[in-house]
Parts: structure tokens; sequence; C-alpha cells
């Protein structure tokens, strides 16, 4: 299908538009200066770009086109300004869309329903799709500053000594594939930390960008809840967008960094640590 084949809305096809204007360095600069100085002539923003007046004067056509200026006048003090509804328009479907980005809810259920996605708590027999969804985190060295794969033997020595307090949650779909899963872990053997927990959470490559990391991690909340925990703390890689956008959906909110914090690959790595308190 080609790009202009593709159906949008009328809001849509109008901030589609806008954005393709805006685009252009020019007629940014121009629609900032309007934004400054509220109204202009073509001859005042020459003095202040360095553009001929004709190609100014295209650039407005443009910009007038997709309703982001208005003009009177004619001649040479013709004046031209912006039309702040027009912006806050854009500005409203972009933050529309923002929102739909930090919302998650929606994508889980809709996963749900379309898998039969469920949320478990895991069993030894788990251990080997545990052991390859976490090598395959491994391997892609950005969520975690471990380098070794774990086997499924291994894995299920892990699984055996969890305590009561330190679930395993798995993600499995209605064939019971496990399709991810998710850990609540000691932060600190002291006592005094008893009620903070760190946490994991591993999907599985090609399940990503389901909302399987959301149904984990809003699963792993809701059991952290029941069992007492006040707080959950992680640590993590900056470089990992895609999961500094799932904590931020689900509420964590940045400590600080640890610069040059471990070494990966023959170089330094920073971990950010991030944290939410339950209430």
């Amino acid at each position: 299908m080609k790009t202009d084949e593709l159906a949008l809305d009328a809001p849509a096809t109008r901030a589609v538009r806008m954005l393709r204007a805006l685009a252009n360095p020019a007629r940014f600069r121009i629609v900032a200066l309007l934004a400054a100085r509220k109204e202009c002539a073509a001859h005042q923003i020459a003095a202040e770009l360095p553009l001929a007046q004709s190609t100014i004067a295209e650039h407005l056509a443009a910009l007038r086109d997709v309703g982001l200026v208005q003009s009177s006048g004619d001649g040479p003090n013709r004046q031209h300004c912006l039309d702040p509804a027009a912006l806050d328009f854009l500005a409203a479907v972009l933050a529309g869309l923002g929102q739909q980005a930090r919302s998650w809810e929606e994508l889980v259920v809709e996963t749900r329903t379309g898998s039969g996605l469920e949320i478990r708590d895991a069993t030894i027999e788990d251990a080997p799709a545990i052991a390859r969804i976490y090598n395959q985190g491994i391997e892609d060295r950005v969520a975690t500053l471990e380098t070794e794969p774990r086997s499924p033997a291994e894995r299920a020595e892990w699984l055996a000594a969890r305590q009561p307090r330190h679930p395993v949650l798995t993600a499995v779909d209605g064939d019971g594939a496990v399709l991810g899963w998710a850990s609540l872990n000691s932060f600190n053997p002291r006592p005094a930390y008893d009620h903070v927990a760190d946490f994991s959470v591993y999907v599985a490559r090609e399940q990503r960008g389901r909302g399987i990391g959301d149904a984990l991690l809003g699963a792993l909340v809701e059991r952290a809840r029941r069992l007492g925990y006040h707080k959950m703390v992680l640590a993590a890689f900056p470089i990992n967008a895609p999961g500094m956008r799932l904590y931020e959906r689900h509420g964590f909110s940045l400590v600080g960094v640890y610069h040059e914090q471990g070494m990966l690959d023959g170089r330094w790595v920073d971990v950010i640590v991030m944290e939410k308190v339950l209430g």
C-alpha cells in the first residue's frame, strides 16, 4: 500500500498537513518568529532570516494553506500572524498521541482477548522457557549486566529456592506457551529493607510490543501490594528505551543515575535507578 493510500480521518489529515508544513526548517523559523513578534510583514521577516522575500512569500503561502498563518492587507506592508487555535489543535492531537503512548490497559485487554493471555505463578516446568527468555535478554545487552547464559537446570533451582515474598509470574498464551516472566526480588537482606522489592521483567523477543510486559508488570505491582511491600525499585539501562517507557507507564519515577556503573563487552555503561511507592 502506498503512503498516500492510507486512510486518515479529518483531524488526522489536518494534523499531517500542518506537520508537513512545519517540517521545513525555514517555515518553522517563520512560525517561531511570528509567535514572538505577533505579526510581521514579509520584509520584516526577511530582515531576520537569510531568505529572499519571494521565498518567504512562498513559505507564508504554504503556512496559510494549512491554516497556521493568517494574512491581512495587500502590498509590501501586508501583515502576517499565527492562528493560535491552529497550533492548539496540533498540540492537542500530539498530546493525545502522548497520552495513548502512556496508557497500557487497552493494549493488554486486546492481547488477552486475542491470544488468551493469562498471568499465573511460575512452576518448575516453566524453567526451560524462563531460561530461554532470560538468555535472550542477556544476549540483547540492554536489559541486564548478566553476561553468562542460564541453563534450564539452573533456573529450576532458582525457582525452587524462591520464598513466598519473592514470587515469579509467567505470561502464557491460550496454548500454555510461556511468553514472558517477571519476579519480585529481595532488594537488601537487612530487615530494614523488608518492605522494598526489586523486580525483573523479561518478554520473549518475538512477543515484544504486544503489551505482555505491561500485563506482567501490572500484575507484579498488584502482587507486591498484596504482599505488603511499600515500594518497588529497579536498576536499568537508560539505552533501553522500550523498558524505560514501560516503567514510566506504570508510574515509576527516576531517582538517579550511576554513571559508568558496569563494564559490558569492554565498555562502561550507565545504570538508572527508578522507584514506585505503592502506598
